[in-house]
């Protein structure tokens, strides 16, 4: 038998009833046991706890982590291999351009030599194209891989510390005749701090502390700034060191 839609929505409409009829007397009911949980027992409120706001200089980081400047070579260096095999293309393609000018045009030959100066110039901008995407991929990548190891031992130093906010600031000196540095100090949220507070020796001396204890392969050319450690907590090999 198909119920119409007449006697669903009466249906319905009863049921609401009966709801409405029922509803107060079990809120009677249990209103007794409602009043009892109503009144919890008194606990002493959780203490917030106080703020302790460090400083870091992230630039600075980045130019002395040991690994940023191992990427950077390792990066030029793939570049500089990328760049030399399209300018080997490009110069194949000026060679054959310079044969093309002293042909006669519309002949076989001529023919050939122009088809062949496309195909390399084809190639060329093909590759071109190719290398921005992937050094753009590889640059973001390694970015995001140091970003992250950075931000790591920014936290470690931080809980070490018993520092609850790390805030980005600039070290730079500001100077009239760079007109860059007056302007990034004009742009910084940060007017002052307290450089008692700044962290940025410590991550550095535990970032390239790490990265030798791990087996990273040094910087060519070049001595390391990384500032001795003055202090140390608990020993343990994951645990940070004084860089001040």
């Amino acid at each position: 038998m198909v119920i119409s839609s007449r006697a669903i929505v009466a249906m319905g409409l009863s049921a609401v009833g009966l709801g409405l009829l029922v509803g107060p007397s079990l809120g009677q009911q249990q209103d007794g046991g409602v009043r009892r949980t109503a009144s919890p027992s008194t606990a002493a409120p959780v203490a917030p706890i106080t703020p302790v706001i460090g400083t870091i200089d992230m630039d600075a980081v980045f130019k002395n982590y040991d690994k940023v400047k191992v990427s950077s070579e390792e990066f030029k260096a793939a570049a500089l291999a990328r760049k030399g095999d399209l300018q080997k293309i490009q110069a194949d393609a000026q060679q054959e351009a310079e044969i093309l000018a002293k042909l006669t045009p519309g002949t076989e030959d001529f023919k050939k030599h122009e088809n062949r100066v496309t195909e390399l110039k084809a190639r060329f901008e093909a590759g071109r194209e190719s290398a921005e995407r992937d050094f753009a991929s590889r640059e973001a990548e390694a970015m995001a891989t140091l970003y992250k190891e950075v931000q790591a031992m920014v936290a470690r130093i931080a809980k070490w510390k018993k520092m609850t906010y790390i805030v980005k600031v600039s070290n730079q000196p500001i100077s009239g005749s760079n007109p860059n540095s007056v302007m990034a100090a004009m742009a910084n949220t940060m007017v002052y701090a307290d450089s008692t507070n700044d962290i940025t020796n410590d991550v550095v001396y535990n970032l390239n502390r790490i990265y030798k204890a791990t087996g990273g392969p040094s910087v060519k050319g070049s001595a390391t700034t990384t500032p001795p450690a003055t202090s140390a907590p608990a020993a343990g090999p994951a645990q940070p060191e004084g860089g001040r």
